[in-house]
């Protein structure tokens, strides 16, 4: 398995093994608008390296929304509460 670095520019991705990766292409590439991955992805070859960041990607997403769901429904409660509790005060 090689490590891989990802570029990613909008619907566009390169995919470079860790090893060739150099500072000038790191900005060539970000001169031509890409952005680096944190990340160095382990993989057999630069498609099942796309393969994992988009995995990684959309599992990120769920969660993201997961998450965003817990907080929008547990605020949800919490006002309605704070309206109750106010309503209960002035009466």
């Amino acid at each position: 398995m090689n490590s891989y670095i990802v570029f990613i520019k909008d619907n566009e991705s390169k995919v470079v093994v860790e090893g060739l990766v150099t500072r000038d292409l790191v900005k060539e590439l970000k001169g031509e608008g890409f952005t680096q991955y944190p990340y160095a992805i382990e993989a057999s070859d630069e498609a099942e390296a796309r393969r994992k960041l988009n995995t990684q990607g959309k599992e990120h997403l769920n969660a993201l929304s997961e998450y965003s769901g817990n907080v929008f429904f547990y605020c949800a409660i919490l006002v309605v509460s704070l309206i109750v509790a106010a309503v209960f005060t002035y009466y």
